[in-house]
Order: structure tokens, then sequence, then C-alpha cells
């Protein structure tokens, strides 16, 4: 699995006063046009673009479409504090975050010294989130909350070294 994958969901809301048989129609109209690829309640998480066009596509005919969310699938092992404020935890057991809500960074092992790197890694956790450990292709990741990229990278100028944001 890629690092962050980008996924995309899509909130069904049940109007009031409809047969249960024109909400199992909805729901078998969807099975048959959609790959969903997890669901939380009602909301629907696919993959791509094209299949969440689809699926709004039909809950708008149906008079059914709530919100839409881009969000990223997380890997197994990422820690993550205060989840519930930034994501969730699917009924599949699969951890999503919010894309809109977190940003995710890495300290530039190559720009300054290793104290000045340690040093503003150490207060930038003050304001972590969420850690994504290193893997063989990419180094751990920080998640903080996406207003504070501004501060993380006043941070790291700060210790004369840099972050690189990630977001796929």
């Amino acid at each position: 699995m890629r690092l962050l994958k980008r996924m995309y969901g899509v909130d069904m809301q049940v109007p009031d006063g409809k047969r249960p048989g024109f909400y199992a129609q909805v729901i078998h109209k969807i099975g048959d046009h959609v790959n969903v690829f997890d669901r939380d309640g009602r909301l629907f998480i696919v993959e791509s673009p094209h299949e969440r066009d689809t699926l709004r596509d039909i809950l708008q005919k149906a008079g059914m479409l709530g919100e839409e969310f881009t969000l990223w699938l997380l890997p197994e092992g990422a820690d993550i504090a205060h989840l519930d404020d930034v994501g969730f935890v699917s009924q599949n057991e699969h951890v999503y975050l919010y894309a809109d809500r977190v940003a995710a960074f890495s300290l530039d092992a190559a720009a300054g010294e290793e104290r000045d790197r340690w040093a503003a890694l150490e207060q930038c956790r003050e304001h972590v989130i969420g850690t994504l450990h290193a893997s063989s292709s990419r180094p751990t990741l920080y998640l903080v909350d996406a207003n504070q990229t501004d501060l993380i990278e006043g941070i790291a100028r700060a210790y004369r070294t840099a972050v690189t944001w990630w977001n796929e």
C-alpha cells in the first residue's frame, strides 16, 4: 500500500418518509455501478474520482446526496493521537484522515546540522498529532493540523533546517 492513499467519501442522507424498499433500491444500484472500497455507516468510501462521481450521481438522483470528503487511507502501524478530531476507523478497521484537516511532513535530512534537525523536530513534536513510521521508500512522516504548516515551516527556518511536505 502506498504511504497515504487518497480516497473519496460520499455520505448518504436518508430522507424521512421514504419506504424501506426505496433505500434498498438505492443500495442495490450503488452495488451494481460503484466499486465501494469501504464504508463507515452511511459514508461510502471509493478509490477514484470516477467512482466518487458515479456515486454522487446515483445519490443525487435519489435525493440522498450528503457531504463529500477527500480522505487519506493510512497504512497499518500509524500512530494517531485524538483520531476522532481528524479522522475515523471504518467498519473494515481501516484508518482514515480527512485530507483537509491534516498535513504530513518529514525533516530534510540534508538541510542543516544534525543537532539543529533534532532540536527542530523536538519543537515540532509539540504540534504533531500522528506519526507514520519510516519505510524503505520514505522517512518517518509527522502529521500536524493543516492550519499549522506555517508554524512548522517557521520552526524549521529558526533551526536552519527544512521540511518536506508529503501529500501522497
